[in-house]
């Protein structure tokens, strides 16, 4: 068994929903938490080629204690819009970017991939569910649509975002996901549904926390620490204190690992 430095636990900032990411990034700071990770949503900093904007978010970062690991998600609907993020997100020193588009979607894949393999950077899938999405033929919603793709495109820059809270809501169990995928899985958004919130904390509802890590751990073998992003999306007056305890659940299942 490896142990709990093999992952790095990290937030979403989807968690603090509309605020400006200006004011995300200060309540982040003024948190209880520890956590050092950050996946910046593509909603609260879209791409800009402005290098004084880039700057004075590099100084939220700092004054948060964040790092972007990763960038999204990045909804696609055709070729030709990809490059600004996946370009965006490499200026920002991010290792991946979360993507999501319709699964049949080949040339987009290409497109990925070359843009990928030209910003050195990993591209990974991202799952939905019927939270967010009325027509499912144009998100990755099940096992098998991500399987397929992965199937057609074997490149080790292609990778998955297991969204462990929309398989959930898509009756897919985060754990089968994680023995199909394993060493393809670049990220996990811990996210939860329980009977309060359909789309909660991780440890709060349906989200076996400790299996889904502890299987993680078996079958994810990564050159780097596996990114565990915390998301949800609750009212806003809730965002700091759930996720101070999103944390406490996160590293209490990390400890159960020794």
């Amino acid at each position: 068994m490896s142990q709990p430095f093999a992952f790095d636990p990290g937030v979403q900032s989807v968690v603090f929903g509309d605020d400006s990411v200006e004011t995300a990034l200060e309540r982040l700071a003024a948190s209880p938490t520890e956590l050092a990770t950050l996946e910046l949503w593509a909603e609260h900093r879209p791409p800009t080629d402005d290098a004084a904007d880039r700057a004075a978010l590099q100084r939220g970062l700092a004054g948060a204690g964040v790092d972007v690991r990763g960038y999204g998600v990045v909804d696609l609907a055709d070729t030709g819009e990809a490059r600004e993020y996946v370009a965006f997100a490499s200026r920002l020193g991010a290792d991946y970017v979360t993507v999501n588009y319709p699964p049949d979607r080949d040339d987009i894949t290409e497109e990925l991939l070359a843009l990928a393999a030209a910003f050195e950077i990993d591209v990974a899938i991202h799952n939905y569910s019927s939270v967010h999405h009325d027509d499912l033929s144009q998100v990755f919603s099940s096992i098998d649509d991500v399987r397929a793709v992965l199937e057609r495109h074997d490149d080790p820059r292609l990778g998955v975002c297991v969204d462990t809270g929309h398989f959930l809501v898509a009756s897919v169990d985060p754990a089968a996901v994680v023995r199909e995928f394993g060493d393809r899985i670049v990220a996990v958004h811990l996210k939860d549904t329980s009977d309060a919130e359909v789309e909660d904390l991780p440890g709060a509802g349906a989200l076996e926390l400790e299996r889904v890590v502890g299987l993680l751990d078996e079958h994810v073998d990564r050159e780097v620490p596996l990114p565990l992003i915390i998301e949800y999306e609750l009212p806003a007056e809730r965002a700091v204190d759930a996720l101070a305890e999103a944390e406490r659940n996160v590293r209490d299942s990390l400890a159960a690992l020794e």
